[in-house]
């Protein structure tokens, strides 16, 4: 599958995500109120910073071993999954300890922590899973699975909330059976026998080269996230829900870097030229920033329509967005470049960048968030996303001696490019 057939599965599954996730989104959020999706937000963001980053950096590394180690992928598949098994079981143990002794998650029921238990583990295994389709560029195909899953978990929350039953906990239970159905049908798909195996020697050099990258990941998750666990403590969940509703979406923005990732990924993976390379970074960094800009440009107008759509109880999230919106764009650089230094080998790039931008974040936060609330948390968030994008430009044009038009100026070459059929 060419890469240019790759972004547009990504950008077509993405449009789809946004028009179906928009009207489920707008229901949710009148239906549950600010305070329902405030208690929806945090349970989801503990779960998911669970399960994104309890893999201590193993499925970070998948992808490098995969295409540049010198092991068999049946070999690296089961391992990496037996690995994940424990980790899991490990996992879990220590929730429940936890939430036994009221030291974490005290005001959420059971039902909360054992959905959240298997939304964990759903997640660590389709993150693995999700690399095999990437690193041998067959993202359409991943994709057919993981919208048809996302078009199922929609029509279940529409189904409840059209039956008057729709609740937190409804609506979180959903959120799980989407992240478990997508395991379920990718663990089916990968067309790899697991065989369980243990590799001492195999997991060190995973975990020496992922773990950076996981450091690095976790930096930028708390990064997008701090704000919203910031607000939750220093204001309220009301205010959390509101604020929920800005970061859903002006991260609608990031559909064109998320589009492009994945199959940008597999191609620099696929891809030993190095000139080729370069050349695939200047053109995919032009093309997304100018993309990002034109969608923050229709989305700060749009964004006056919220309280009409949302609801007045949202008003608070107007001024907000569309801050988040101005900043999403100058972090573009960031959301391409680092992928360009994960297949260099060189994933400490993205560990201190990504450190910088959340210590900027969290820093700005504290001082705005008190006098100016939620538009105070996207004003600190706005400057960190300059930041991050800002210090991918300067490395790029520095170190790696790109120049300002091939990173910024398009030219006729470039579009003829996006035209031409692969």
């Amino acid at each position: 599958m060419g890469y240019k057939e790759n972004i547009a599965s990504n950008l077509g599954s993405q449009i789809i995500r946004i028009v179906v996730g928009a009207l489920t989104g707008i229901v949710a959020a009148r239906a549950l109120g600010p305070a329902g999706m405030g208690e929806v937000a945090y349970i989801l963001l503990i779960f998911t910073l669970l399960g994104d980053y309890g893999h201590l950096g193993l499925n970070n590394a998948k992808m490098y071993f995969m295409k540049r180690g010198s092991q068999s992928r049946q070999h690296l598949f089961g391992v990496n999954l037996t690995f994940l098994v424990l980790l899991t079981l490990l996992m879990t143990l220590v929730v429940l300890i936890l939430r036994a002794t009221g030291l974490v998650l005290k005001n959420y029921g059971w039902g909360y922590i054992i959905a959240g238990l298997v939304f964990t583990a759903s997640d660590l295994f389709f993150t693995s899973l999700h690399s095999w389709f990437v690193g041998d560029e067959r993202i359409r195909e991943s994709n057919r699975y993981i919208i048809g899953v996302f078009l199922v978990k929609n029509a279940l929350i529409l189904g409840l909330w059209l039956a008057g039953a729709l609740s937190p906990f409804r609506y979180f239970s959903i959120m799980v059976l989407g992240m478990l159905l997508n395991a379920v049908l990718l663990w089916l798909k990968a067309g790899q026998k697991f065989v369980p195996a243990f590799d001492f020697g195999l997991l060190k050099a995973e975990f020496s080269y992922g773990g950076i990258l996981w450091l690095g990941s976790i930096f930028s998750f708390l990064f997008l996230r701090a704000d919203q666990f910031m607000i939750k403590n220093m204001k309220s969940l009301a205010d959390l829900g509101t604020y929920s509703i800005s970061v859903s979406l002006a991260e609608l923005l990031f559909l064109v870097p998320v589009s492009v990732g994945s199959a940008f990924l597999g191609k620099l993976y696929n891809t030993d030229d190095p000139a080729a390379a370069r050349d695939l970074l200047s053109r995919t960094l032009k093309l997304t920033i100018y993309a990002c800009a034109a969608l923050a440009a229709l989305g700060i107008p749009l964004s006056l329509l919220i309280p009409y759509v949302y609801g007045k109880a949202y008003t608070g999230a107007v001024y907000s967005t569309m801050v988040l919106l101005i900043g999403g764009t100058l972090s573009t650089p960031a959301r391409v470049g680092k992928q360009y230094y994960f297949t260099l080998g060189r994933p400490k790039v993205h560990l201190w960048t990504s450190l910088a931008t959340l210590l900027t974040n969290i820093v700005l936060n504290f001082v705005f968030i008190p006098s100016l609330g939620i538009l105070g948390a996207a004003i600190a968030s706005a400057i960190a996303y300059a930041a991050d994008g800002l210090m991918y430009v300067f490395l790029l044009l520095g170190p790696e001696k790109f120049t300002f038009k091939e990173l910024f100026l398009l030219s006729a070459k470039d579009l003829q490019g996006l035209l031409k059929r692969s």
